[in-house]
């Protein structure tokens, strides 16, 4: 028997394009692109934003930058139609933290970019927690609810080694 690959190793190449989602969210993103991929010219993925913490002038430049990049907030996806960016939040069962992270993206966003037209904000989930349809409502934000199939993810359990084998509904050990 074979081995099995892990849900990060089923979406090696899609996590690489899409950094920083999970593999549920990479999925939740893929199906969301299918329907709207061709709607935008173009997507970013973990867009830095906001100061960072920057350790002081006793450390190193290199370590410096690292620190400020490292500590940045970090969003899922911008997307643009021309100078119109939309600020993107991809999550599996969106809540009130999932609503938080963009409403903490839109000021630094703004600060940021000054230049453009003010950003749309997009909630992308397969699911919402009862209460955030209407939290993201009053706050302007767009939520999309994305039906997902995940059983690609599902793993097969006869080659964990740390699960007794079983045959025919019978337990070795």
């Amino acid at each position: 028997m074979g081995l099995t690959l892990n849900p990060a190793q089923t979406l090696q190449s899609d996590r690489l394009r899409f950094p920083g989602m999970l593999p549920r969210e990479v999925l939740i993103w893929r199906a969301w692109l299918r329907r709207h991929e061709k709607e935008y010219d173009s997507f970013a993925y973990n867009e830095r934003i906001g100061p960072g913490y920057d350790p002081g002038p006793a450390w190193p430049d290199n370590m410096r930058l690292m620190a400020v990049a490292n500590s940045q907030k970090r969003m899922d996806a911008v997307a643009w139609q021309g100078t119109q960016a939309t600020l993107i939040e991809v999550k599996d069962r969106a809540g009130a933290s999932s609503l938080g992270q963009l409403l903490t993206y839109f000021p630094l966003w703004s600060a940021a970019h000054t230049d453009v037209p003010r950003a749309k904000l997009l909630l992308v989930s397969n699911r919402i927690q009862p209460g955030i349809d209407t939290a993201a409502e009053f706050h302007g934000v767009q939520v999309e609810v994305i039906p997902v199939d995940f059983s690609v993810l599902a793993r097969d359990r006869r080659a964990s080694p740390f699960l007794p084998r079983q045959r025919a509904g019978t337990v070795f050990l």
